[in-house]
């Protein structure tokens, strides 16, 4: 066992673990990030089944190529799997585009989602080849610090906020945004469920936090297993009315999704300028959230586990960099069996929370994940209200970075505030590095310290620009 721990753990840094947290830590990942591969699919099927199935059945293969890669190539306990946010400017802004340059606003969900694919595919390869040629590291480096430090407890936020969101804790509302849920719900019988689940989930969270206390290394999948027996017993989740079956999974994917990116009909839907532009423009936002979110989630979660020291860690950043090539090589073969955007989830950082600090952590969460191709369906038994106490109690965790800011420059200060507040409000990292980037050139610029604006901070933010023109 210790020969097989010490072949998955990192080499540059000594670690201090155990199988038997490595196996704990990858199932809590595991239970952590499946919300992705429930969701996504939705999302991108748009009611059509027969889409539905086929991206089930691609991403649930992808991750477990990106897992496998994370396990094997970078040997980080971190989890690849459908991107949500990309996933959602895939699903909702993306293809809505492709309708729009088609003229035809009754556009097959199929044909959509095929030339999607290979927008996708498009993607992918850029950003395989800027991982691959350590480009990415580049990346890393030449973004300021401040803003660095800023996108641990950005993220930290922005899984608290997915995690209220899954539990119902937090809700939307025309006159505040958001507001708390409303516990007189209970009394209606029609908002009974839903207002239980938020109370199931609050008690949950503070469950975990007594277990953490005690430090119980199985704390989380303890929080999420007693979580998900609450939830049934209020009443705050019911068993799901119907499941697929594996054949119908597997025949949708064999017919339009394995290798059915369709790379020849878009250029039959107007100018070829026009086609350019759209092509541009989504492969452009795809390149660029991926890019970043990679970047900053594989770095912000290595380093609160204290897998990589600081900024001029250089054996750190390279084994950063082979965590967000694992990524970006998992987005083409995801693009090629027909699945969403993969990218390095930030709920896989629960399994950190949890202890895991070697690669085995990422081969237990792929092994895990091979099941879902068999009792998918099954899965969904587990509530997100018993997954979001651990969302949020791993983001209460990575809040402590916010110490090591520099507050008296506010040149320095303001552009890490603009990456945690953007991050969450935007609900989309790329968007608040991108923000906190030309918040940094421009008070540097009108301070005279143009000195300290680096290469990569102009690119990436005139990179994202671009994409809101074309």
């Amino acid at each position: 066992m210790n020969q097989v721990l010490e072949f998955f753990s990192p080499k540059h840094v000594k670690v201090e673990t155990n199988v038997r947290t490595e196996v704990l830590a990858g199932l809590t990942s595991f239970f952590a990030s499946i919300f992705t591969i429930l969701s996504v699919p939705g999302m991108i099927a748009g009611g059509e089944t027969n889409v539905f199935n086929a991206v089930f059945v691609a991403v649930v293969m992808a991750s477990v190529v990106g897992c496998l890669f994370m396990a094997f190539l970078a040997r980080m306990p971190l989890v690849v799997y459908p991107a949500m946010g990309t996933s959602s400017y895939f699903a909702f802004t993306a293809m809505p585009m492709i309708v729009l340059v088609s003229g035809n606003e009754n556009l097959s969900r199929v044909v959509q989602y095929q030339i999607g694919m290979f927008l996708i595919l498009i993607s992918g390869i850029i950003f395989s080849f800027l991982s691959v040629t350590g480009l990415t590291d580049k990346i890393l480096n030449g973004i300021p610090k401040n803003i660095k430090i800023a996108t641990v407890p950005a993220i930290g936020l922005f899984i608290t906020l997915l995690g209220v969101r899954l539990a119902g804790l937090v809700v939307g509302t025309p006159s505040t945004f958001v507001t708390f849920f409303n516990p007189r719900n209970l009394a209606n019988p029609d908002y009974r469920a839903t207002a239980m689940g938020a109370i199931v989930a609050f008690i949950g969270l503070i469950f975990l936090g007594f277990l953490h206390h005690k430090q119980v290394k199985a704390s989380f999948v303890i929080a999420i297993v007693a979580t998900t027996v609450l939830a049934y017993v209020t009443g705050a989740h019911q068993l799901p009315p119907n499941l697929s079956t594996v054949r119908e999974q597997f025949s949708d994917w064999l017919e339009i999704g394995f290798f059915g990116f369709d790379a020849a009909t878009i250029w039959t839907f107007g100018s070829v300028g026009t086609v350019i532009g759209v092509i541009l423009s989504i492969v452009l936002a795809l390149v660029l959230t991926n890019a970043l979110d990679a970047i900053a989630t594989t770095f912000g979660i290595a380093k609160n586990a204290g897998l990589v020291k600081d900024d001029d860690d250089i054996e750190g950043r390279k084994y950063v960099n082979k965590g967000v090539m694992s990524d970006a090589l998992s987005s083409v073969v995801g693009a090629v069996l027909g699945g969403a955007p993969n990218t390095t989830v930030v709920s896989g950082s629960t399994g950190v929370g949890a202890g895991g600090r070697t690669g085995l952590t990422s081969l237990v969460v792929a092994v895990l994940t091979v099941l879902l191709l068999f009792i998918g369906p099954f899965v969904r038994l587990i509530p997100n209200v018993a997954i979001a106490p651990a969302l949020i109690f791993v983001g209460c965790l990575m809040l402590s970075g916010l110490k090591d800011l520099d507050y008296d420059d506010m040149s320095e200060y303001l552009p890490a505030f603009v990456a945690l507040i953007f991050v969450v409000f935007t609900f989309n990292i790329g968007i608040g590095i991108c923000l906190a980037l030309i918040t940094h050139i421009v008070l540097k610029l009108v301070t005279g310290r143009s000195g300290d604006i680096s290469a990569v901070s102009v690119i990436v933010a005139a990179m994202f620009l671009l994409q809101f023109i074309l």
